[in-house]
């Protein structure tokens, strides 16, 4: 490869918008209806395994509740983390 076309491809990299990689991929309202959506799904997914595991209907709504939980838990957890140290003058 010559000189010419490695100083072409570093100037590619330089010239990236740093204000675009901030902005979010997806909307809010998308994303929450997602995890929702993801959490409620496993939810189901895990009660129902440990249903058939052990025929208990009560140990396996309390693991399935307990598992979705924790999803939307951690997804609010980091999105509030997130907002201590996000910019607020916008």
């Amino acid at each position: 490869m010559s000189n010419s076309n490695k100083k072409n491809k570093t100037k590619k990299k330089e010239e990236v918008n740093l204000e675009e990689l901030k902005k979010p991929w997806i909307q809010q309202k998308t994303g929450l209806r997602l995890i929702i959506g993801i959490s409620v799904g496993l939810m189901i997914l895990v009660a129902a395994q440990v249903i058939i595991g052990t025929g208990d209907w009560g140990r396996g709504i309390l693991y399935g509740a307990l598992f979705g939980g924790s999803i939307c838990l951690a997804f609010y957890g980091m999105n509030w983390f997130h907002s201590l140290f996000r910019n607020k003058d916008k």
